[in-house]
């Protein structure tokens, strides 16, 4: 940033009322003491452990996510690091959505400025706490666009090359981004006498590189992605008119009330003297809408997660632009008013954590909170299991061991585990389990000769087991859980290609 910039800026920060700094500064520091306090998420951690086995791919996602933590892990293995990526990623979103604005020359600086303090103090922006697949995919779908936008506008071959790299990346952080790519194709098509087709036809061509990197790890993966992403988590899908609802809510809420509201009172958001193709909020309207509407149309059958529709509310946010001033000063006040109210709110319910879970789940609990004290009694640097990756990650991370894995388990999420153990090659051998629950030793008895089962007091309410089983009966484990494991997810329909050793879970079982 040049001294220009920053003079600019600092022009602009004395503008600032004392409240309005007062809750800039107040959602900054919040946000800071979420990334601090906020316990590492089982989710969270499976990711770093994504970090840690560099990949063309993993069994959930696309990625990316596991690419960017890769990177950051040689620097420092170090969990508020991680979440540093997030908390960057905000701010520079919000200058993407400055400088895409600013690429229409009639709307003030200023203006456009107001816009990226709206967002940064905005719901949105709060959800980037920690460093996920989402967090990744948004940075470099803003990232495209802003270069795309560029490219098209200017012309220029590296604007192009950079849009065509950071759509491509956009893609391989999860398929959402699909459907914002068939937005920015069909806006191309639909101004295509003001476009470099050669210029186009570049960054459809990198983009098209990156899908046929997922494809070529799917097919050689046992099509892991596509039946993850297409198959199972939509097996369950029947109609719920409240999961529309809360759908609709869900986007009123992440665009903010206040703002929509003065978008339907403007008479300014569609200026006459800019061209369509001129105007930045007709392409993030190209961009944002195609995925709306299919999680419009998903929510019939399924809920929508908080986190699927980011790319486009955020893009979003460019229509703002066309508010007056005072409207956008009264936009970002009303956003930091209530993200600043729900950060308080979860660092108040941090506190609170025992007394808000649900009693079935309050016993898992200690995993992710007391971490340290539960790795004291666990072996080091030698393997051990636990039933689920969300454990099984956030422990492989709080306690240092790269050789912790996932038994009995038959869940449809987290099974990137199954690549890094082989149960084959542990037949008759003793194994050590961590189990939350006395009555979890049922689960697994069957498939050992004998067990030790040891006590772990983790504190006056917590009580976790150390299971060492004796004699594995990889047999039995095979017929009851390796099996149901290969037919549920790792078996494509049979109209998929079949590709020879396509699939290493099979191959290493004898399912091919």
């Amino acid at each position: 940033m040049n001294m220009s910039k920053v003079s600019n800026l600092t022009a602009f920060w004395l503008t600032l009322s004392l409240p309005q700094k007062a809750l800039l500064v107040a959602f900054i520091l919040l946000k800071i003491a979420l990334i601090v306090l906020l316990p590492l998420t089982g989710d969270e951690a499976y990711f770093i452990t994504w970090g840690q086995n560099l990949s063309l791919g993993y069994y959930d996602h696309p990625p990316a996510v596991g690419w960017v933590l890769y990177f950051l892990s040689l620097v420092g293995d170090d969990l508020f690091w991680y979440r540093s990526f997030a908390f960057f990623s905000a701010l520079l979103i919000a200058y993407l959505l400055y400088k895409l604005i600013t690429l229409n020359d009639l709307v003030e600086k200023t203006t456009a400025i107001w816009v990226a303090l709206a967002f940064l103090v905005s719901p949105i922006s709060l959800m980037f706490v920690v460093t996920a697949n989402d967090t990744v995919l948004v940075l470099f779908a803003v990232l495209g666009v802003y270069f795309f936008a560029k490219a098209i506008h200017m012309q220029s071959w590296l604007d192009t090359l950079l849009a065509g790299l950071f759509l491509g990346l956009a893609f391989l952080s999860k398929y959402f981004a699909a459907f914002m790519l068939i937005g920015l194709l069909a806006y191309a098509l639909w101004f295509w006498r003001n476009i470099n087709l050669k210029q186009l036809m570049l960054m459809v061509l990198m983009v098209a590189l990156a899908v046929a990197e997922n494809l070529y790890f799917n097919a050689t993966h046992c099509w892991n992605n596509i039946l993850f992403n297409f198959f199972s988590r939509t097996e369950e899908s029947q109609f719920a008119l409240h999961n529309v609802a809360a759908y609709v809510g869900m986007i009123l809420l992440l665009l903010s009330p206040l703002g929509l509201w003065y978008l339907v009172q403007s008479k300014q958001h569609d200026l006459p003297a800019v061209s369509a193709f001129s105007n930045p909020k007709t392409l993030v309207l190209f961009a944002a809408i195609p995925l709306l509407v299919v999680l419009l149309l998903v929510s019939f059958t399924n809920t929508v997660g908080l986190h699927w529709p980011l790319i486009s509310v955020t893009l979003l946010y460019v229509l703002y632009s066309g508010l007056s001033q005072g409207q956008l000063k009264k936009l970002f006040v009303f956003n930091a008013v209530f993200s600043n109210g729900v950060a308080v709110i979860l660092l108040v319910a941090l506190g609170f954590v025992n007394q808000l879970i649900s009693p079935t789940q309050q016993h898992h609990v200690a995993v992710y909170t007391q971490s340290e004290k539960v790795c004291e009694y666990l072996p080091e640097n030698t393997a051990f299991f636990t039933l689920g990756y969300s454990s099984q990650s956030a422990l492989a991370y709080h306690c240092g061991n790269d050789n912790v894995h996932v038994f009995a388990s038959v869940s449809k999420y987290g099974r990137e585990d199954d690549k890094l153990t082989d149960f084959k090659a542990l037949d008759g051998q003793s194994l050590t389990i961590l189990i939350t629950h006395e009555k979890e030793a049922a689960k697994i008895s069957p498939y050992f000769q004998s067990m030790h089962v040891k006590p772990l007091k983790i504190d006056e309410q917590t009580t976790y087991y150390l299971i060492e089983g004796s004699g594995f009966n990889y047999a039995l484990y095979r017929q009851q859980i390796l099996t149901k494991v290969n037919d549920k997810f790792y078996t494509a329909p049979d109209w998929f290609p079949v590709i020879e050793n396509g699939c290493g879970f099979k191959r290493k079982y004898g399912f091919e």
